[in-house]
Order: C-alpha cells, then sequence, then structure tokens
C-alpha cells in the first residue's frame, strides 16, 4: 500500500477519480477522516459499492462511541444503509459475508432483531473459508438476537390472550401496538393504534395515540417502547 502521502498526490492529480478518493481513504482507516474520501468516492461514482461498505465500516466504528443514544442510533442507521448499498449494488464483491455480518450487527444494536437474524443467516450461508472465529461470532450473535426476539413474542402472546378473553381492554392494544413499533412491525402496531381510537372517547388517549401514527416512519421514536411489553 502506497504511503498516504503519495494517495495525496494521487487525488490531486486526479480529483475526478473515485478510485483515488477510495484507495486515500483506505490508507487512513481508522482515521474518522476516511469518510470525507469515500464520501468523494461516492459522490463520483455513486455505485461504488465497496466505498459503500468501507463508509459503513467507519460509520459502525465511530457510531458505537457515540456520547448520547440519540447520536448512535444515527450513525448505525446510516450505516445500515451504506451496507444496504454494498449489497445492493454488488453481491459478487470480495466482503459480502463481512457486509451482511456487519449490517446485522448494527441492526442488533438498533434492536432490529428480526433483520438481524436474516442478515446473520445470509452471512452463514457464505462461510466458506472465513475465518472459524468470525463465524463463531456471528452464530452467537444470531443466538442472542433469537432469544430477545423470543422475549418480545411470549410477551406478544400473552398479551394475544388477554385481548381475547377482554376484547375492550385499551392498556392491551396500547402496549401490544408500542411493543410491535419498537419491533418494527408497523402495520400490526397500525391496527392495534386504530382498534383504540375506535374503543376510546379520551381526548388524552386519542392525542397520544395520533401521536404514534404520526411517528410511524421515525424508527428512533420507538425506542423509548422497549420495555412496554413486560410491564
Amino acid at each position: 500500500m502506497l504511503p498516504l502521502r503519495e494517495h495525496d498526490k494521487v487525488v490531486q492529480q486526479n480529483p475526478n477519480s473515485a478510485d483515488a478518493y477510495f484507495h486515500r481513504g483506505k490508507a487512513k482507516m481508522p482515521d474518522l477522516s476516511a469518510i470525507a474520501d469515500y464520501d468523494d468516492a461516492i459522490r463520483l461514482n455513486p455505485n461504488f459499492a465497496e466505498a459503500y461498505y468501507y463508509r459503513g465500516c467507519m460509520k459502525s466504528y465511530f457510531g458505537s462511541g457515540e456520547s448520547t443514544p440519540a447520536a448512535r442510533y444515527k450513525a448505525l442507521l446510516s450505516a445500515v444503509a451504506d451496507f444496504d448499498n454494498a449489497i445492493r449494488l454488488d453481491l459478487d464483491f470480495p466482503e459480502l459475508l463481512s457486509a451482511y455480518y456487519r449490517r446485522g450487527l448494527a441492526k442488533y444494536n438498533i434492536d432490529r432483531y428480526e433483520d438481524a437474524i436474516d442478515d446473520f443467516d445470509a452471512a452463514l450461508m457464505l462461510k466458506q473459508g472465513d475465518p472459524e472465529c468470525l463465524i463463531a461470532e456471528i452464530q452467537e450473535l444470531r443466538e442472542e438476537a433469537e432469544g430477545i426476539l423470543n422475549f418480545y413474542e411470549e410477551g406478544i402472546a400473552n398479551i394475544n390472550e388477554r385481548i381475547r378473553e377482554n376484547p375492550v381492554n385499551i392498556r392491551d392494544y396500547k402496549i401490544r401496538g408500542e411493543t410491535n413499533g419498537f419491533l418494527g412491525r408497523m402495520e400490526e402496531a397500525v391496527a392495534d393504534f386504530k382498534r383504540i381510537l375506535e374503543l376510546t372517547s379520551e381526548q388524552q388517549i386519542i392525542s397520544e395515540i395520533e401521536k404514534h401514527l404520526q411517528q410511524l416512519e421515525n424508527t428512533y421514536y420507538w425506542q423509548q417502547y422497549s420495555w412496554r411489553t413486560g410491564n
């Protein structure tokens, strides 16, 4: 690999080369300034799968250390978007297993457990030739994600039973709806919220449910309801 100063020269001589910025970004890693080079590489070549992949890696690395939960969530969500593009643009590039693994890990860290399991499964299908320690880590993370998801599934099953016994209990619909919102199951959440609006005329409840319906696309909003099923 060229020294960084040589990459600087290449960029100066080829300011419109996506490859020049990309290789300088790799030379800078793990310094945060590498992200700016990947930004330029993608600006010049929006279909640059590897640039998305490495930028996603950097966002995950630095995002995990953000000082506030909101900033951490935002950074990891942005990393997921980069891994989405990397996987979508070139399914044959060498870092494919790592892209699925890292996307799954980012999703796991923002509580998208079902999606994380799908990514871990995809990574495990590509495991040939990869280090056994990495495969073991992916398998362990998958088991952890499945265990957490099962906790919520059991809670929802208990609420389902309570609703069958008493189909007009607003509190049960609210807890189930908010839990589904947390899990990213928005269709199920909307059905519960609409049922609440049919059952109540209490303005405070109506206002809260209407706010929920307005925030369906705001994934960070639902993090506050991670505790609901066990309540």
